[in-house]
């Protein structure tokens, strides 16, 4: 069986920066234990499975070379790219593996996506996972439910792009959670800048990361006082969106992605 693939760089107009992420387009669905073994064949952070549904609408789930992942943004937005690019739509709705229903719309040469907005309590952080992440202390540490998501807030852009945990150590320092947002107040373009780090759920550290601006956004509408932000997730690949929360519980993303490769998965 033939399964057309896509490799894509979201979160930026330009090959080879932002996140990349595989589409596989299914004409009917795959055992799970398919979908996880093709995504560590692809081995990049997630590997999206879109099958149509009805019309617009299409099935979606996310695998990372070690779990399936129950939200991710940047397979989204790959996903909402390929059927943009390959088909006569300006607007699509995936339904994620837990129900959750996703709207993307072509905005002119870019790609909105409507997702969910959470909030976040406040948290404790192990002093172990401060010394695996190379910081003395954080100006605020939260929780989210929902994502399982720490997020951690540091004094500065600059010290958080030169960040290099010790992701052995991080992993240890703290069970229970799919991953660590660091952000900053920035000074630049950008009202924030992130970076994500997840051992616990896919690798050491996902380049551009949608789901985890579900979380930043809300936080930083409760410290900035606004609703509008211009995000950089500062990796070593670097990426880009633009959020507008929109409701209490509704947040718009809006970025880009670019398509860098296609072919034939054989199975």
């Amino acid at each position: 069986m033939g399964i057309r693939t896509y490799t894509l760089d979201a979160f930026t107009d330009r090959p080879f920066a932002g996140n990349p992420a595989a589409v596989c387009m299914l004409k009917e669905p795959l055992a799970e234990d398919a979908m996880l073994a093709i995504a560590r064949e692809f081995n990049l952070s997630e590997t999206a499975y879109v099958t149509q549904l009805s019309g617009g609408v299409y099935g979606i789930r996310y695998f990372s070379p070690i779990q399936e992942i129950p939200l991710c943004g940047h397979a989204t937005l790959s996903a909402a790219k390929v059927l943009f690019s390959t088909k006569s739509l300006d607007a699509v709705d995936f339904v994620t593996g837990e129900g959750l229903t996703l709207h993307c719309f072509k905005v002119g040469s870019e790609i909105m996506m409507r997702f969910p907005l959470y909030g976040t309590v406040v948290s404790e952080v192990p002093e172990s996972m401060l010394v695996a992440l190379g910081l003395d202390s954080v100006l605020a540490a939260r929780f989210c439910q929902e994502t399982k998501m720490l997020l951690l807030e540091m004094g500065g852009a600059e010290a958080l792009r030169l960040l290099k945990p010790d992701f052995e150590a991080l992993q240890a320092s703290h069970q229970g959670i799919n991953g660590v947002i660091v952000t900053a107040r920035s000074t630049d373009a950008y009202d924030f800048h992130s970076r994500y780090f997840w051992p616990w759920a896919g690798g050491n550290e996902d380049p551009v990361t949608g789901a985890a601006h579900t979380v930043l956004a809300k936080y930083w509408q409760e410290q900035l006082g606004q609703d509008q932000f211009r995000a950089y997730q500062a990796s070593a690949r670097g990426g880009f969106m633009k959020l507008k929360i929109v409701a209490e519980d509704r947040l718009e993303i809006t970025s880009n992605a670019v398509i860098v490769h296609t072919g034939e998965l054989l199975v």
